[in-house]
């Protein structure tokens, strides 16, 4: 079932890009205006200024918000013992071709762990991925985390890297396996795939207290500087981040 999981959600995941949807639509459109089909000639139309409306406003960014609401304030850590990391910070494919650390949006997860690495002493971190990709890379995530503890100068023997995983069901089954359940331990990933992340520990017996970074819906920008920083490749970006894990929520539903 994992395995059927993993493969649905790689081919989902290039449908909930808006760009390929308005591309693909257009495409159909043209196939169909030539056999003059009206009902399906309405649809794509309707699928057009669907995603019109999603580009000129901020529709994503209140699914952001929704998503990651609950997480904006993290409880009072105390007595600190395990920091589990997400993967998903790491750019794999510039981090190889330029032979240099190349993290992405997400890069808060790993600079947060580091951060509470350091203030708690007897803390370690757990971090978990691997290679999400159908077609492997050279590099997979664990390489290139390592990459970035090591040029803090952050001793990598309190760090257990876990590799073998390819998403956050597997993820989250590999710490499962340590049973560290009776101790302080919290989860980091980004503030708007936390939802799932703990409906998926929630099933696996993990009590994991939330630790959100990576806030991508949180602003108290004026309406004015709100439309000076207006872009449509922005609307679109967060409402692929919306729906990505929208559908991963309702597969993780159905399939698990």
């Amino acid at each position: 079932m994992n395995n059927f999981y993993f493969y649905l959600s790689k081919f989902l995941a290039p449908l909930a890009n808006f760009t390929n949807l308005l591309f693909i639509s257009a495409l159909v459109l043209l196939l169909i205006y030539k056999n003059k089909n009206k009902f399906f000639l309405n649809m794509i139309k309707f699928n057009i200024v669907l995603i019109i409306i999603i580009s000129f406003f901020p529709i994503g960014k209140l699914g952001l918000k929704f998503l990651e609401k609950d997480y904006i304030n993290n409880l009072p850590i105390e007595n600190l013992e395990n920091i589990i990391v997400l993967a998903g910070s790491e750019n794999l494919n510039a981090t190889d071709l330029t032979n240099k650390l190349n993290l992405n949006a997400s890069s808060e997860r790993l600079i947060e762990s580091a951060v509470l690495l350091n203030r708690f002493k007897n803390s370690r971190i757990f971090y978990v991925g691997g290679n999400g990709y159908i077609i492997k890379n050279k590099l997979s995530e664990v390489l290139v985390a390592k990459k970035f503890y090591t040029q803090l100068n952050i001793d990598l023997d309190r760090i257990i890297f876990i590799g073998n995983t390819r998403n956050t069901i597997e993820n989250l089954k590999e710490i499962q396996k340590l049973n560290i359940n009776n101790e302080n331990s919290i989860l980091i990933t980004s503030a708007f795939h936390m939802k799932r992340s703990l409906m998926i520990a929630k099933k696996f017996n993990l009590n994991l207290v939330p630790h959100a970074v990576d806030f991508r819906s949180i602003s108290n920008k004026s309406l004015i500087n709100s439309y000076q920083s207006f872009s449509i490749s922005a609307n679109l970006t967060n409402f692929d981040l919306f729906l990505r894990e929208i559908i991963g929520i309702i597969a993780f539903k159905i399939l698990i």
